[in-house]
């Protein structure tokens, strides 16, 4: 945990991403009901997902207090990751 944090802030962004994951799991049921296409449903469920994750890992696995050194070695496998996920989702495979 970063040097300075204090409980009260680190609490309030726990709260704000609970709050973000609620909302974007409506919003996930909601996008369920609309038919955008077959690959259109998928790539919109997968985007919705990702940013859940994101969300996670930025404030529950502390990513966020993390130095930038050690972020720049999670985003570049997770970009490559994400990139790929997307292809083949795309391509339906």
């Amino acid at each position: 945990m970063a040097a300075g944090e204090s409980f009260e802030t680190i609490q309030k962004s726990y709260f704000k991403v609970f709050l973000a994951l609620l909302v974007l799991t409506a919003l996930t049921v909601a996008v369920t009901t609309i038919h955008f296409g077959d690959v259109m449903n998928i790539v919109v469920g997968v985007l919705i997902a990702i940013a859940k994750a994101g969300l996670v890992i930025w404030v529950f696995m502390h990513l966020k207090f993390d130095n930038s050194r050690l972020r720049f070695f999670v985003y570049v496998p997770a970009f490559f990751f994400l990139t790929f996920v997307l292809a083949l989702t795309i391509l339906g495979l």
